[in-house]
């Protein structure tokens, strides 16, 4: 029994995301272990679109609310089979079956009562809804009915233990909680109405006192747990991550829409280009920031790959998370955080951002020479490559080359890309710029945008001290003489 897909309309694709890049755009603070590693598949423009159709369903709070049930359905059947399969005793596993297979049931009729638009809930409810109308299914439903409830009876036991042996108490009412709770009435303390569950494994012994104390109760999961061996399929945890991402993104996009930052959904472009109007870096909410400075995204066949330079602090590394972020939700059929969008479909996405933790003894700039090195052999062409100061750790004499050699390479790959560096001697290159400015529209504060220049490095740096009369004819002006 094969369960369908929400995020696929055949099977996975081959081309994966690596998981470094999900660390280097900083998604990974956004979003859940089980999310990202949903998104690691770049899926084609029949699996984008159809994720447009469920995005646009989750827009609505009641449907949202509804799949909000099926998540955590989900969430709890996910902790249930983790513990099932962790599980070293066979009567703690006895016990899990029985609460696997309600929270799988449950999963299944609250499956049939969600009933959204497009082609993946469509075929969905599809299923589910010809998966609980067999006998079987009712049949299971009557016996959970009758099994189920004596769980209730061994998650409480008292144990004193004395020397070598071990007593246990039933105390299925008035546990120590419970009498706490009391206390607090008495003395007119105010109760808490949440309830906190804290698990913990428990040793074999314990487990199998606990089986000695209740063994007609045990005989009613072992009746059970032989008639549905093998009832339990865990194809049904390929929604654990699915649901993960689109509940979780779809709240991500209304906490943008609740801060004034528009979320669109992207066109599909026919020509290779990524051409994005006013584009939010979103990974900054991660850090409670709203006061976000978008910025356009364009890579054309003409200029496919651009040296990003500027002042520290300028937001370049921003702006780089920002054109990040945009590849990686349009690769994975989500609205963008811009004003308006078309992209052509990538084969994938690299980057390549400093940091020391990924660095072993064989040295910073051997190591990173070597992922660099397997960026190369694996991008082949109309992916995106974003470079953060790759070889800024070495001297200059020794980087500038390396830089070039990098660079142009990439300009010439097919790809699209960003290099951000402050090697000066890149300069005269027919590579494109795109450097930092003040945003001047913005008169309240001193805020940056990423603007494409006209010109090499040299004439960046010319126009600096023309504006600033530090250029040789205006010293000459200044001082009245040769400078």
């Amino acid at each position: 029994m094969g369960y369908p897909s929400l995020m696929f309309l055949s099977d996975l694709p081959e081309e994966t995301i690596h998981p470094d890049v999900f660390e280097d755009l900083k998604l990974n603070l956004l979003l859940s272990r089980d999310a990202v590693k949903s998104m690691r598949y770049v899926c084609g423009k029949d699996d984008i679109l159809a994720r447009h159709e469920l995005f646009r369903v989750l827009e609505n709070d009641e449907l949202r609310a509804q799949f909000k049930v099926l998540a955590q359905d989900m969430a709890e059947l996910a902790r249930l089979y983790d513990a099932y399969t962790e599980s070293g005793s066979e009567d703690e596993k006895r016990v899990i079956y029985v609460s696997l297979l309600k929270c799988a049931a449950q999963f299944g009729y609250d499956a049939v009562d969600f009933k959204g638009s497009g082609v993946f809930f469509e075929r969905f409810h599809e299923f589910f809804v010809a998966e609980v109308s067999r006998p079987e299914y009712d049949e299971l439903a009557d016996d959970l009915d009758e099994v189920y409830p004596h769980i209730a009876e061994i998650q409480h036991c008292s144990f004193k233990i004395t020397g070598d042996n071990m007593h246990i108490t039933s105390t299925v009412s008035n546990t120590y909680v419970d009498r706490l709770r009391a206390c607090a009435e008495n003395l007119g303390l105010p109760t808490i109405s949440e309830q906190r569950t804290f698990s913990r494994p428990l040793p074999a012994d314990i487990i199998e006192a606990i089986a000695a104390l209740y063994p007609d109760v045990f005989e009613y999961f072992d009746w059970f747990n032989e008639k549905y061996e093998g009832f339990f399929n865990d194809g049904i945890m390929v929604y654990r991550g699915e649901l993960a991402f689109y509940l979780e993104l779809s709240e991500i996009f209304e906490k943008l829409r609740a801060n004034g930052i528009p979320v669109v959904y992207p066109e599909i472009a026919e020509t290779r280009q990524v051409n994005v109007h006013n584009a939010y870096d979103i990974t900054l909410l991660a850090k409670d920031e709203h006061n976000i400075v978008p910025n356009d995204i364009l890579f054309t066949e003409k200029e496919p790959f651009y040296y990003l330079t500027g002042a520290n602090g300028g937001g370049k590394t921003t702006y780089l998370r920002a054109v990040g972020a945009v590849v990686v939700f349009f690769l994975n059929g989500c609205p963008l955080a811009c004003e308006s969008a078309s992209l052509y479909p990538l084969k994938n996405i690299y980057t390549h951002f400093p940091r020391d933790e990924r660095f072993d003894s064989g040295g910073r700039f051997q190591n990173e020479n070597a992922l660099v090195n397997e960026i190369l052999e694996a991008e082949g062409g109309n992916s995106l490559i974003l470079l953060n100061e790759t070889y800024s750790a070495t001297s200059e004499e020794l980087a500038v080359p390396l830089t070039i050699a990098l660079a142009e390479r990439l300009y010439k790959s097919g790809s699209f890309g960003i290099y951000i560096t402050h090697q000066h001697g890149v300069g005269e290159t027919e590579i494109p710029f795109l450097n930092v400015v003040v945003d001047l529209s913005d008169s309240n504060r001193r805020t940056y945008k990423i603007s494409r220049q006209q010109g090499n490095l040299g004439s960046m740096a010319l126009d600096i001290l023309k504006k600033y009369r530090l250029d040789r004819e205006s010293l000459e002006e200044r001082f009245g003489g040769k400078a």
